[in-house]
């Protein structure tokens, strides 16, 4: 047989930032500390956090983070770099409104 053979492939998603696994036991366990999961109370998902994205971005209305200028908290939360981890479970935290991109 010389043609290639079709298979299937499941994978599972994170339902916040779509990273994907082959396992739903790592998925599920990432979901737990995903940045992106409002449950967690991370800098990404809090109504005060600012991007700050500088420059063009790669796509319009899309910013896909290499052209960052750096984050800051509106209400004065030290964050670790923005290469680093986010403040997580933030005594701050507020979730973003309906709409609104954090």
């Amino acid at each position: 047989m010389t043609t290639p053979i079709q298979i299937k492939v499941t994978r599972y998603a994170c339902p916040f930032c779509s990273r994907a696994r082959a396992k739903k036991t790592a998925t599920a366990a990432h979901i737990g500390r995903c940045w992106l999961n409002p449950a967690n109370r991370t800098c990404r998902t809090c109504r005060h956090f600012d991007a700050a994205f500088a420059g063009e971005w790669c796509f319009p209305g899309r910013p896909c983070s290499c052209n960052e200028g750096g984050a800051s908290c509106e209400v004065g939360v030290d964050l670790p770099g923005f290469e680093g981890l986010p403040v997580v479970d933030c005594p701050l935290w507020q979730t973003a409104m309906a709409g609104e991109q954090s």
